[in-house]
């Protein structure tokens, strides 16, 4: 080593590169326990060199960076994982509340609340007269629409804190990224000066999982440090600018909320993550009273016939007079009705769809004027049915079926008429068109409109496109009158006991199911029970009775009839004789009739509740399984990068004696030269004196 000024630069180099060193140890030592802390290392390299005499002299060890220790790959695989963990825990929560709410299959809940109901008519039916067993019945009555409202309250309720947990979950969102855009400006400004600013990335970073979990986002990270984060294709971070989130109604009217942009109010897309699984858990419907979305019955129908004028009358005259039937099949259970028909022929439409006003009975069930309904369609001059041209041809439908749906909507709206389900029964013996059927056909099953063919066998085939996509019914012509007729009714009653939601969402979905099957059972104890004579000789009445009967029996609107507390009130006869128990036999059997769910699957009320319980079991052990598995992966990705980013004891140890040693090498120079400098300041030239 020369000893020139150029050699104390050597030293003091070393000194200076190597207390950084220590210094860095010490500081990623003291956060060992930190979260988020991402390990810091100081990367060396050679000082510039000097040319003398033809040499390049090196000018000792400079320090290139102070860097962390990161795996970005690692970092994005935590954090799309973090997405789906945060959307199955959301879930496996709730079905875990909703488990504890039912209370079944174990525990007390309405399956054993509705046996003791069923069993008390089963008692009636052996002492019709007794005014101790009808008080049993009537007490159990009680019991059953006590629990069925405490249950939809409860529900309600679970329903009310999601939407407030989902709120607070926004806000939070707002907070992280206000944040991330504060320390994106504080970090440009850092390592702009040339400086690190390694531990406000890791706040940020910090933050960055966290906003991971909540939401799908997409997070870059730009060339000049600094990050951008978009939702739904929408910048919430740009470089130190934050937008901010907000709640509004998901739905005009709705007590449910979205999340959409604070400043423009539009609607921001979310698919998965925490607020993802809120939405889904609490149901992304509109949550007003009494929405078929939000799990309300449908309790009305548009009744809607279409029909081929091109075909001939002799066997649509059966249809024709048999629509009394159908229609009392549903008004008898306090299902409102209202008719329409709408014709086409090889030309297309032919006439638009009519409908017939419905008026409210005495027990307030809609019943349509089926006479001016027939005089509408028109008779033949014998008085035996529709006059239609005996002509064959190829009908074109699609406009008539969509004018159909058109027209319930419009009337829907202009009446007011509310939970109502839509059935169209097409009638073409002659061949459909099928163009442009398999679009509607998706159509109709996005709308749920419910379906039925009635035509010859062999357009069977032709239509097979129209009734997958809708899921609509094929009826043979060629069947009998009777089983015609009874299909049709099948097909109605699929309109409104089989009418079920399938989707993700979880508590709306459920309340659907359960409502629905409150609804049906309460109609049908009602139809039975007003079929019959009291004690006292006069009609029946409704057993169960609405709250509020601007909405349909359900979950939290059901009350047991108060003029049966006159108990002579209750109805066990047909007839009115002593000792006749045929009215309460017929309902304590109604638990084992089958009515629920669609024609591939009509089950007995308890079978259908079974299936709910067990459908509430299966999501339930799938949010679980989807959770552990998501919090496996999560661990992995974690695990792998904190064994890169994570502060081992053992290294830092390590490396602070390698530090120390080289520091103390350093400074053992600088000795030598001091004592040397001293030797030649303050002895040389002494010699002679």
């Amino acid at each position: 080593m020369g000893v020139s000024f150029a050699s104390i630069e050597i030293a003091r180099s070393g000194l200076y590169v190597n207390e950084r060193g220590l210094s860095v140890t010490g500081h990623n030592i003291s956060n060992v326990n930190t979260p988020g802390y991402a390990r810091q290392q100081v990367a060396l390299k050679d000082s510039l060199y000097q040319r003398e005499n033809g040499y390049d002299l090196g000018l000792g060890a400079d320090i290139q960076k102070i860097r962390q220790i990161r795996h970005s790959f690692l970092d994005n695989v935590y954090r799309m994982e973090s997405e789906s963990l945060g959307y199955w825990e959301t879930r496996e929560k709730t079905f875990n509340d909703i488990q504890a709410v039912m209370g079944e299959p174990m525990n007390e809940g309405l399956q054993s609340v509705m046996n003791e109901y069923w069993n008390s008519w089963h008692e009636l039916s052996k002492n019709p007269e007794s005014l101790t067993t009808r008080a049993l019945t009537r007490q159990r009555g009680e019991a059953l629409v006590q629990y069925i409202n405490h249950l939809g309250s409860q529900f309600d309720k679970l329903q009310s804190d999601l939407d407030s947990e989902l709120r607070v979950k926004v806000d939070e969102i707002n907070g992280i990224t206000k944040n991330v855009a504060d320390l994106n400006v504080k970090i440009l400004s850092v390592e702009t000066a040339g400086d690190s600013a390694n531990d406000l990335r890791d706040q940020r970073n910090v933050l960055l999982d966290r906003i991971s979990k909540l939401a799908d986002c997409v997070i870059n990270e730009i060339q000049d440090g600094q990050v951008e984060i978009t939702i739904g294709g929408y910048f919430l971070v740009s470089r130190g600018i934050s937008e901010r989130l907000k709640t509004v109604e998901n739905q005009k009217g709705s007590m449910f909320s979205a999340v959409a942009l604070e400043k423009t109010g539009t609607l921001v897309p979310i698919k998965n993550g925490v607020i993802k699984g809120l939405m889904e858990a609490r149901g992304e419907v509109a949550g007003t009273i009494g929405s078929f979305g939000n799990g309300s019955p449908n309790d009305k129908i548009d009744l809607v016939f279409a029909f081929n004028t091109d075909d001939s009358a002799a066997r649509r005259d059966e249809l024709y007079n048999n629509i009394d039937k159908i229609v009392n099949d549903y008004t008898s259970r306090g299902i409102g009705v209202r008719l329409g028909y709408v014709t086409f022929d090889s030309t297309g439409i032919t006439a638009p769809t009519t409908f017939v006003d419905s008026a409210a009975n005495s027990n307030g069930v809609y019943v349509p004027d089926i006479n001016s309904f027939k005089d509408q369609i028109g008779s033949t001059d014998s008085g035996l049915g529709i006059s239609f041209k005996n002509t064959v041809a190829t009908g074109i439908a699609v406009p008539a079926l969509q004018d159909a749906e058109n027209a319930a909507n419009q009337a829907d709206i202009l009446t007011e008429w509310r939970n109502v389900s839509r059935q169209i029964i097409i009638y073409s013996n002659n061949s459909i068109d099928p163009t442009g059927l398999n679009t509607l056909g998706t159509q109709f099953e996005n709308n749920r409109i419910n379906t039925a063919i009635i035509s010859d066998i062999s357009n069977k085939n032709s239509l097979k496109g129209f009734t997958d996509a809708s899921g609509a019914k094929f009826i043979d012509n060629a069947a009998s009158g009777t089983s015609i007729i009874d299909s049709v009714s099948e097909t109605v009653r699929n309109s409104i006991y089989g009418n079920t939601i399938e989707s993700n969402d979880i508590i709306s979905n459920l309340k659907n199911r359960i409502n629905l099957m409150v609804n049906a059972l309460t109609r049908e104890v009602n139809s039975l029970h007003r079929s019959g004579y009291n004690l006292n000789g006069t009609n029946g009445i409704d057993f169960f009775v609405p709250i509020n009967p601007y909405y349909p029996m359900q979950m939290g609107n059901i009350m047991v009839n108060p003029k049966l507390s006159d108990l002579k009130n209750i109805v066990t006869s047909v007839n009115g004789s002593v000792g006749d128990n045929t009215v309460a036999t017929a309902i304590y059997e109604l638990r084992h009739k089958a009515m629920m769910g669609n024609t591939s699957n009509v089950q007995n009320f308890d079978d259908f509740y079974r299936s709910i319980v067990g459908d509430i079991g299966n999501g339930g052990s799938e949010a679980r399984t989807a959770s552990t598995g998501q919090t496996t992966l999560v661990n992995s990705a974690d695990s792998a990068r904190q064994a890169i980013t994570s502060v081992s004891m053992d290294e830092e140890m390590t490396n602070m004696m390698k530090y120390q040693f080289a520091y103390n090498a350093a400074a053992r120079v600088l000795n030598v030269f001091d004592e040397m400098f001293e030797s030649i300041v303050n002895k040389l030239g002494l010699v002679g004196r």
